[in-house]
């Protein structure tokens, strides 16, 4: 997984080193963008026969997307263009039983020893999909899968679609809602979301999100876990190609992530 990942971060070079053109400021822009996150808290492991699992876990995973738009047009003057967006998420997760419950050697001790608990994952997310810019409209569908480490008994390999639409001007302000994936972390925790931005790069733009999600990746083939997740980011252009942004989330069983990131228009 890991080589995989680093083979997308070469691939999204490759598009870095080509001619920028002119684009269009109310679309998605053509460009890659590059993610760092970290966060901590709480998580459960709930079943349908006793006692859940509870646990302590810190993350680190880093993401990279990649938008590319076909056609040589300029896209201010007619921003109607088809998209294709690839992405890829690697995150290390390390995590301690702090209740054990169902299927544990010492059923029932709410705490187990650290040699018993203690795990540290390694997680991986893909995303692929494409779609088509209207003036004050824009869609994409796709589909994502999120591969947790199979060490691991609270989350499941899962394949799900990934779609997103969005109302409204880049340049001035959106709203959209999805199922899937809308940033980094949520690739490894997709769900129902809604979403919106207000204000332009160049001074800055302030965009949220809330959402229902797979908090830890839990989805299909025991008892399903769901949470709510809320996001919020500012992100500032430091010129025409170059811009980043901060941003904060509370997901679940209360897992607080900060994240920063950095965009590179083409």
């Amino acid at each position: 997984m890991l080589r995989l990942f680093v083979s997308f971060i070469a691939l999204a070079v490759v598009f870095l080193q080509r001619s920028p053109d002119c684009r269009a400021a109310e679309t998605t822009e053509r460009g890659v963008s590059a993610t760092v996150y970290g966060g901590a808290g709480k998580l459960r492991e709930p079943n349908n026969e006793s006692f859940e699992n509870a646990y302590r876990v810190r993350r680190f995973g880093a993401g990279v997307l990649g938008v590319w738009r076909f056609g040589n047009e300029q896209p201010a003057r007619d921003p109607r263009k088809f998209f294709v967006a690839l992405g890829a998420t690697f995150e290390l997760e390390g995590s301690r039983r702090t209740l054990c419950g169902y299927g544990c050697p010492y059923y029932g001790n709410p705490s187990p020893s650290r040699a018993q608990t203690d795990e540290l994952a390694e997680h991986f997310a893909a995303r692929l999909g494409a779609g088509y810019t209207l003036s004050l409209l824009e869609f994409r569908v796709g589909v994502l899968t999120a591969q947790p480490d199979r060490s691991i008994t609270y989350a499941e390999p899962l394949w799900m679609p990934d779609v997103m639409v969005r109302f409204g001007r880049r340049s001035v302000g959106w709203f959209e809602l999805g199922i899937g994936a809308y940033d980094a972390a949520t690739a490894l925790r997709p769900g129902a979301y809604l979403g919106g931005a207000l204000g332009a790069p160049a001074t800055l733009r302030v965009s949220g999100h809330f959402g229902l999600h797979l908090p830890n990746g839990l989805c299909c083939s025991t008892v399903p876990h769901f949470g709510f997740r809320g996001e919020l980011s500012a992100e500032h252009a430091f010129s025409d190609s170059v811009s980043g942004g901060v941003g904060a989330a509370l997901m679940g069983e209360l897992v607080a992530e900060g994240s920063a990131h950095v965009r590179f228009a083409m």
